[in-house]
Parts: structure tokens; sequence; C-alpha cells
């Protein structure tokens, strides 16, 4: 649906692998099995957490959280694009019209320049989450190589049937393997999503400057033209906005709990024994957690940006030269551009750095809370 340059390939096969790409084959499919994967999976987690959370020791109690938590932010992000999916397919479709209708105007190969990193910063976030997703699995082997009395499965879980014995222990492993790095994979997918479209409005910015830099004669057609194309710029964000603002505000207050969670098993663990597995689970999961978070809040500040850059290129051009309507035109132009491109989360407040910093405040916070409680 979407071109090349507007979807990069490691964006459109995370897409098709998830199955939210406009025409993936059989996607009740898909649908059906994430939610009978993510019933399943949720429903023996949570009933261990509530179960063992008074006989257990604190740091199993809260590692076992730490791991149930993302898989229940998969789990609401698919339910949310599922529930847009008209709003995705209209996304994805203005994309590829946008790619069109700007290439005539792209005199500094903005588009595919875009692509380019677009390409490398998806690609990078799916490494590191697979790479984090590994480096759990051998972290969570490796403990019990180190503890050979015990055989413990990838996630707490009480099942109904006895995992000790073979070959249901290992079934019941490699499913959780598989899962994880499916999960994985997904969990990636929608903060690579939102960075690619965010990186999108940013070109067209980019082209809508320098159209305006650049013209010799500033006419009323041509201030037309450009109020155009900036209200179109804002009704794309504003879909961006309906699509994704559930999904940044929940994995805003997950990410401080898994932070706080996740800082709390890494600082309680030094000078234990086996604390190689532990950090080699831990790390890496904490780095990845705080990157999404990151990058949630990145894009709101990006279009903040972006959004004062038109203003200031429109006040930079000879207003005073021009026409009175037309100067009242630019002048249109300026207080639209002041008005931002607000991206929020759940509505209550502005995505940005600020907000990154308040979560990693209140993450340790907590941290220190459950450190002191222990």
């Amino acid at each position: 649906m979407a071109s090349p340059s507007a979807i990069n390939k490691t964006m459109k096969f995370c897409l098709h692998f998830v199955g939210i790409w406009p025409g993936t084959p059989f996607p009740d499919v898909h649908k059906f099995f994430w939610i009978v994967t993510m019933i399943l999976l949720q429903t023996y987690q949570y009933d261990y957490i509530i179960s063992h959370y008074k006989t257990e020791r604190l740091a199993i109690v809260i590692d076992s959280l730490t791991i149930a938590i993302p898989f229940s932010l998969v789990c609401f992000k698919l339910i949310a694009i599922w529930t847009n999916q008209s709003v995705l397919r209209e996304i994805l479709t203005t994309m590829k019209e946008d790619c069109e209708k700007y290439a005539v105007t792209d005199t500094d190969n903005l588009i595919a320049k875009t692509s380019v990193l677009s390409f490398r910063l998806t690609t990078a976030i799916l490494a590191a989450h697979i790479t984090c997703s590994t480096l759990y699995i051998i972290g969570v082997l490796g403990y019990q190589q180190g503890n050979s009395t015990t055989r413990e499965l990838l996630f707490r879980m009480d099942l109904p049937f006895d995992t000790n014995v073979s070959p249901a222990y290992e079934l019941v492993v490699t499913e959780q393997i598989l899962h994880l790095l499916s999960s994985s994979l997904t969990f990636s997918t929608f903060g690579s999503l939102l960075l690619t479209m965010t990186l999108h409005v940013g070109c067209l910015v980019d082209i809508l400057c320098n159209r305006l830099l650049e013209s010799s004669l500033i006419d009323k057609e041509q201030i037309r033209f450009l109020i155009i194309r900036q209200q179109e710029i804002t009704m794309f964000v504003k879909k961006l906005e309906q699509l994704f603002t559930y999904i940044a505000l929940v994995q805003l207050l997950a990410n401080t709990i898994v932070t706080c969670c996740t800082g709390y098993l890494i600082v309680s663990s030094v000078g234990l024994e086996n604390v190689v597995p532990v950090f080699l689970k831990c790390i890496m999961f904490y780095n990845v957690m705080c990157l999404d978070a990151f990058t949630y809040c990145f894009v709101g500040e990006f279009l903040e940006i972006k959004s004062n850059m038109i203003a200031e290129t429109a006040y930079g051009i000879p207003w005073y030269d021009l026409d009175p309507n037309v100067s009242r035109q630019v002048v249109l132009l300026i207080l639209r551009a002041h008005n931002g491109l607000p991206l929020t989360f759940g509505k209550f407040s502005k995505l940005s750095l600020e907000s990154f910093t308040a979560m990693m405040k209140a993450s340790a916070s907590y941290m220190s809370v459950l450190l002191a409680m222990s």
C-alpha cells in the first residue's frame, strides 16, 4: 500500500509479521494466534504472581512482574491497533500520496534520505530488542546451569501439569522462547512505526520550508499552497495522535514500573554469586525499555521543533514588503505553526523529553523505596 520511500523494508516486514499491514494474508489467523497465546501466557503468569507474592522472596516476585508487564503491553498495543485499523490504513495511504506529491518539489532528495535514515533506525531498534531477548534467554539458562537442582521455566508460571519432567519441560521452554522472540519483534514494531511516521512528517516540513525559502516571488497563490500543505501535515499528525495516544500513555506507565523493578533487580544482585546471568538478562532489558520510552517522548519533541521551524521560516521571509492580503496570510501561517503539532499520551499532556525525564525520576524514586523495603 505504501511505497518503499514511505515505509522501509524492515518496517513492512514487521507489520506483515504482526498481521496489521493492509493486505496481509489471513489477518484473522494472526489475531486468533495472539489472542490465544496471550490469554494462556498472561493467565498463568499473573496466577503465579498472585499466589506466590506472600511466600516467595521479593526479588522473585518482582522478576516475574517485570517480564509479565511487557507482555501485557504488547497485548494492549495489538488491541489498540486492531481497534483503529481504518486509521492505520488512512495513514499509510497518505504517506504514499505524500511521497508522490512532494517528489516534484523535493530538490534536495529529502524523501530518499529520510527513507534511508528510517531504515537504519528501525533496523537498530529491532536488533536491540532481539538482542535483549537473546541475552534474557542466555541469562535464565545460565542461572539454571549454576543451580543444577532447579529446573525453572523461562517465565515463572503455575501450569496444570508437572514441568520438571521431560519432555514437558523442554516443550514448554521451547514455546516460551518462541513466544518471547515473537513478542519482542512485535513490541519493537509499534515504536518503530511511530518513529517512521514522525520522520515522514519531518521530511514534509523540511520540503515545505525549503520551498518557502527558495521562492523568489511570494504571491497569494503560493501562500495558499503552503497553508494547504500545512493543514495536511496537521491532519496527518492528528491521525497519529488518534492511533498512538493511549498506546503512549500505557507505554510510559508500564515503563515506569518495569524500569523501577529491573533497576532494583540489578542493584540488589550486586555481590551475589551468580551475578553475571542476572546482569545478562536485566541490563540490556533495562536499556531497551528506556529506549522505547525515549522513542515515544522524542517524537513529541521532534514534532514540536518542526512546527516551530515552519513559523520561523515564514517569519524569515520579507513579509513586510508583500501585498497586505498576502502578508495577512503569512501571519495566519505563523499562528497555526505556533499551535504546534501536539502528540500526547492519553490526551493528558504532550510527549516531550521532559516527560521522559519525569518518568526516569519517578522510576528511580520507586526503586529506592523497594530497596528500603528489602
